[in-house]
């Protein structure tokens, strides 16, 4: 039995990938902070590791505790990262500087893994040009601060010798439990339909369960030193995927196509008041930059060539994610 580590275990992704590892027989560890919610970490065969990743010889230690109760982790899959913050340099601090750490502590303690996954994003590409798709040989340029701070981390790894790494690009990713594109479903289900800019904004997406059956396959391959992107491998427009999900809920909608200026005004606004609150608005100055981009399509080639064919295209995952969604009372039928 093979030890895994799948840090950021109680987040949204996280917690998909730890009950795929425990469904592929590995012995799973579930990395997460003292104050991390728990609620989907419940399986009995789960270990909790705590893990402060602010502090390297604290970290090395959890780490050196821990192999000696279990052994080392065979592979380690860093899906801990942050998303949202009200401070930009927060970026930076967890999704650069902890990783480091982690990954110190892993070569200083001599117990480098068989394989190390790095969960990051899209976003550290930026979006692709003209309509042509975002592809790996594509030179990175990301607009916000979150995709710049896992951009670094990832240039960060190239400078490991030796250590064996593969890094995923998961764009979009929806499912059960996932709440930033249920906001967005909410809208649709009440008849408003908003678009920013125009309704042909190219956009991909990935089911989660599609998310830990891509990294799962990126552990078995003999690979290392590569990026991956990660989508359904295949594209659509604002409008298409709009009209999927009104197909699923069976509402029809008042299409509004919002110009860009007044996006930009409602985006501040939105900050302003989230700041007053201590909360990260879906809609800020930020989220911005991606939502008026018009290209985050995907080619997933390489995807394919690793034997990769998804689980939950996007009609299907829609369906599957709507249901969850109102039978968990997070959506009126």
């Amino acid at each position: 039995m093979k030890n895994i580590l799948i840090t950021g275990a109680s987040g949204f992704i996280g917690s998909f990938l730890v009950e795929e590892a425990l469904k592929r027989g590995y012995r799973t560890f579930a990395g997460i902070r003292s104050s991390s919610s728990k609620g989907y970490l419940n399986h009995p065969d789960l270990h909790l590791f705590e893990m402060d990743f602010s502090n390297q010889e604290k970290l090395q230690n959890q780490i050196k505790k821990n192999a000696e109760a279990f052994g080392p982790f065979d592979v380690v899959v860093h899906a801990a990262g942050l998303t949202k913050s009200r401070v930009l340099e927060e970026y930076y601090t967890v999704n650069l500087h902890n990783t480091e750490r982690l990954v110190d502590a892993l070569i200083q303690l001599e117990m480098v893994p068989e394989r190390f996954v790095f969960l990051s994003s899209l976003a550290s590409y930026g979006p692709g040009q003209g309509k042509t798709p975002v592809a790996e040989s594509n030179i990175q340029a990301p607009i916000t601060a979150y995709g710049k701070s896992k951009l670094a981390a990832e240039q960060m790894l190239a400078t490991k010798n030796q250590f064996p790494f593969v890094i995923v690009h998961p764009t979009t990713v929806y499912g059960p439990r996932e709440k930033d594109l249920l906001v967005l479903i909410q809208s649709l289900n009440k008849h408003l339909e908003l678009y920013i800019g125009n309704t042909e904004q190219q956009l991909s997406f990935i089911h989660v369960a599609d998310v830990c059956k891509a990294v799962f396959l990126s552990i078995d391959q003999p690979i290392v030193a590569q990026n991956i992107l990660l989508s359904d491998t295949d594209n659509y427009t604002a409008k298409e995927f709009n009209n999927m999900v009104k197909a699923v809920l069976g509402k029809k909608t008042i299409p509004i196509v919002v110009p860009v200026p007044i996006a930009k005004a409602a985006a501040h606004v939105s900050e302003w008041v989230g700041n007053l609150r201590g909360v990260t608005p879906v809609l800020n100055k930020e989220r911005l930059k991606e939502f008026q981009a018009p290209n985050w399509g995907v080619d997933a080639t390489v995807l394919k060539q690793l034997g990769f064919t998804p689980d939950y295209p996007l009609q299907k995952g829609l369906e599957h994610t709507i249901e969850w969604y109102q039978k968990h009372g997070w959506l009126k039928p």
